[in-house]
């Protein structure tokens, strides 16, 4: 067993080794158990038997796009393995759990069995069942912090609430590898071997149980599939786009860069409601444009129109960017894949090697019409040239290099696989592709939300200087203000043009609504007196001619429509009991990784209470997160102490929460599965309270905006009536008006918040003191200047 346990901790090692972000610990321990059983066979690890054993694994767990990429991560796994070949030789005895083995809860006498690593069931809080899952850290406060396997979601439980084999109670020191994600003919398996049930008791799972869990499972594995086919169209259409363009670049004579398309129309993906009738569309060359809009009113669906040159009329000769999410990592470096992002250089560059490969062939043989052949070849090759001349093709590297410099790659990260980056950093990865193509349009979709400060003002700076059109949709007013020309407001199915940036818009919009109302009320108060002349004279036969030119004038009159009242976006925080003292505190506590590796944070001490109103502050990677898990209890501190009052109820919403909602579900049978207790009457005014309307509670949140989805997460998270709310970038996907709500909600909230923020008006809304992160160090500031300055004062 020692020589299968060596090697089970090189295959994590190996895998560790190659960064992919997919490896989280209950997957790398699912696929280093998956190896130590071919061992324990007998079979060799070489890169084709190590495919036999995980490549189909990596695929379905999403590390790798392709059959063919599983392959090439598993020869890498055999390398850092020793090599191929490896196999253990003697006999040693298989150990762990065996057939008919027992689980039995934790008590006090067996508590010391318990080790991080060892695999396990756990009783998840929401449902108080059992399931599936991995010893993470044992907790100085006697808990037990657990991944749960299906959904890899961490959670911190009573050492009660978990279940081991019977076998390993006894044999104490010895690990399980109890793996995940859970694969049901395995769950059935083990429901058979284990005998757990949900009751705490011995006794076999039922076959209506067992069917239960297949239908579970075949419903995750219908919505992965829908996924799927969702970006398979997306990818097509891209794909059908490009070529669009590259037909139309070389055919088209007129090449003006201006776009005015008459009489748009425009619906829902499914073509169940619409959302542009009869609109104009205007785009000018050297304008930056702000599309703005409530949620769920249709600037992405727009956005996206305009990219697949779907919108009709529109001239398919000018080469339009898209910037809506993350780019799907690979093993290319990040430099390689900027470059690549340009599909029309890389063509251009192809065929000018086949033209130039040609003529030196044709100069060997005598072939016929050669003289005709040479001219047609010449003037191609001059096109080519022209336009590669024209997009900068042979500066690509350089230029590539120095946009990702501004969006915060080091020269050693732009050398990394794509596949080794978190989302955020795979976001920057997908705008900093578009900003290289210089597109004679760019459409960027919420372009600052995974940015801090200083990639933020780069962007802005960069910006300011493109030549060409920008249309950007962002909920940043700040950065609205400085980099927009115009807006063009998506409203009552229709586009309406203002000239200036965000703050010139709010004005000139509310004088206009302001003259509007006034001259309707005055075409009101004369249509008013007109009709009581008419109504008063009508049968006085001395006024009768001027009663019918009274008649005939209010008929003449248009009849102005009266300004529609804008209801007020509304989120009302339940309100709680008062909690006297610090809520949330660490003392003079230090945390690290590992302890090899040197600290991340020194020397913190910080506290919340009721009234507190914290935003912090810090560069990407400075510790900001790691913070916030130090005070939820997440993570243990290497010295100091981590303090909670237990009487706290703590809500915490951040992206991982959007990624929790079931699409296919409604929002109040979303709710339900959550709070089983709780009335559907209750559900539905609790969703209310977040701007989620009476017509929204019964459609799928599948089919809602990611500002709607938002929301919905916001409900979530806020039934319970926390005390404490923690919230990392909770503006990302909301609108302008819904943060300003958001915002008016908070300020009339008498619980606490702490939240990380990059968007600067909502954290001058709300913050009243501010902690910045900064080299280990976290420091606290009455001012949001003060703050930022501390916290950026090394970035780049």
């Amino acid at each position: 067993m020692a020589a299968v346990r060596g090697v089970e901790l090189k295959a994590l090692e190996a895998l560790e080794a190659l960064q992919l972000p997919e490896f989280d610990g209950p997957v790398l321990r699912y696929i280093s158990g998956a190896l130590v059983r071919c061992l324990e066979a007998k079979t060799k690890l070489n890169s084709k038997n190590i495919n036999v054993a995980i490549g189909e694994l990596l695929y379905s767990f999403g590390v790798v796009d392709s059959p063919e990429e599983a392959l090439t991560v598993c020869g890498k796994v055999a390398e850092g393995l020793g090599g191929e070949g490896l196999e253990v030789k003697g006999g040693d005895k298989k150990e762990g759990k065996t057939k008919g083995d027992k689980w039995v809860i934790v008590d006090a006498k067996s508590k010391g069995v318990l080790q991080v690593g060892m695999g396990c069931l756990a009783k998840y809080f929401a449902d108080q069942k059992w399931y599936s899952a991995s010893v993470e850290a044992l907790m100085s406060s006697g808990d037990v912090l657990v991944t749960f396997s299906e959904y890899g979601n961490q959670e911190k439980v009573p050492f009660n609430w978990i279940k081991l084999p019977a076998s390993e109670v006894r044999n104490i020191g010895t690990t399980t590898l109890l793996l995940a994600p859970v694969k049901i003919k395995q769950v059935e398996e083990e429901t058979k071997e284990s005998n757990m049930a949900d009751d705490g008791s011995n006794r076999a799972l039922s076959k209506r149980e067992i069917r239960a869990l297949r239908q579970r499972k075949k419903a995750l594995e219908a919505k992965r599939r829908k996924r799927e086919a969702i970006m398979k169209a997306e990818r097509e259409k891209k794909e059908e786009a490009m070529r669009t363009y590259l037909e139309s670049v070389r055919s088209a004579k007129k090449k003006g860069r201006e776009v005015h398309v008459h009489n748009f129309s425009m619906f829902t993906p499914d073509g169940s409601a619409q959302l542009l009738e009869g609109a104009e569309l205007k785009l000018s060359p050297g304008r930056r444009m702000g599309l703005v809009g409530r949620n769920g009113i249709g600037k992405t669906t727009l956005l996206r129109h305009i990219a697949n040159y779907e919108v009709p009329g529109f001239p398919t000769y000018l080469r339009v960017v898209h910037v809506q999410q993350e780019c799907r990592g690979d093993m290319r470096s990040v430099l390689e894949t900027i470059i690549a992002a340009d599909v029309e250089r890389t063509m251009l560059l192809n065929e000018e090697k086949r033209y130039t490969a040609e003529t030196k062939e044709d100069k060997k043989k005598e072939i016929d019409n050669k003289d005709k052949k040479d001219d047609d070849q010449g003037d191609r090759l001059a096109e080519i040239y022209e336009r590669l001349q024209e997009i900068e093709a042979y500066s690509a590297e350089t230029r590539a290099a120095n946009i990702l410099s501004g969006l915060g790659f080091s020269p050693e990260r732009q050398q990394v696989p794509t596949k080794s980056l978190s989302g955020g950093w795979r976001m920057r990865v997908s705008l900093a592709c578009a900003l290289f193509v210089g597109p004679d349009i760019l459409l960027l979709d919420e372009p600052t939300n995974h940015l801090d400060f200083p990639a933020v003002l780069w962007l802005q700076n960069y910006l300011l200087d493109y030549k060409k059109t920008l249309l950007v949709v962002s909920h940043d007013r700040h950065f609205l203000n400085v980099v927009t020309t115009d807006i063009i407001h998506l409203y009552n199915k229709t586009l309406n043009y203002y000239k200036g940036n965000y703050t010139t818009f709010e004005r000139v919009r509310a004088e206009q609504r302001l003259a509007q109302q006034r001259a309707y009320e005055a075409s009101e108060a004369k249509r008013k007196h007109m009709q009581e002349f008419i109504d008063k004279f009508r049968f006085n036969a001395k006024r009768a001619s001027l009663v019918q030119s009274r008649i005939k004038a209010l008929a003449r009159m248009e009849k102005l429509a009266e300004v529609e009242d804008e209801a007020s976006l509304r989120f009302d925080l339940p309100q709680v009991l008062k909690i006297e003292g610090n809520m949330l505190a660490l003392d003079n506590v230090d945390f690290g990784y590992d302890k090899r590796k040197g600290l991340i944070l020194r020397d913190v001490s910080v506290c919340l209470h009721a009234e507190s109103r914290v935003g912090v502050l810090g560069a990407n990677g400075a510790g900001k997160t790691t913070l916030i898990k130090l005070l939820m209890g997440s993570l243990e501190p290497f010295r100091g102490r981590a303090i909670r009052n237990r009487t706290v109820r703590v809500a915490c919403f951040n992206q991982h929460h959007m990624d929790q909602l079931d699409l296919e579900a409604t929002p109040v049978d979303f709710l339900k599965t959550k709070f089983p207790k709780a009335t559907t009457d209750t559900l539905r005014s609790h969703l209310s309270r977040y701007g989620i309307s009476s017509s929204l509670h019964d459609q799928l949140i599948g089919n809602f905006s990611g500002g709607q989805q938002s929301r919905v997460a916001f409900a979530l998270v806020t039934f319970p009536q926390p005390h404490v709310m923690v919230m990392d970038e909770p503006t990302n996907h909301l609108d302008i008006e819904t943060i300003d709500a958001l915002v008016r909600a908070i300020k009339n909230w008498n619980g606490a918040v702490l939240f990380v923020s990059h968007d600067q008006y909502f954290l001058e809304q709300v913050g009243k003191d501010f902690w910045g992160v900064s080299e280990g160090k976290v420091r606290q500031f009455r001012t949001f200047k003060e703050a930022k300055r501390f916290s950026y004062a090394t970035a780049r």
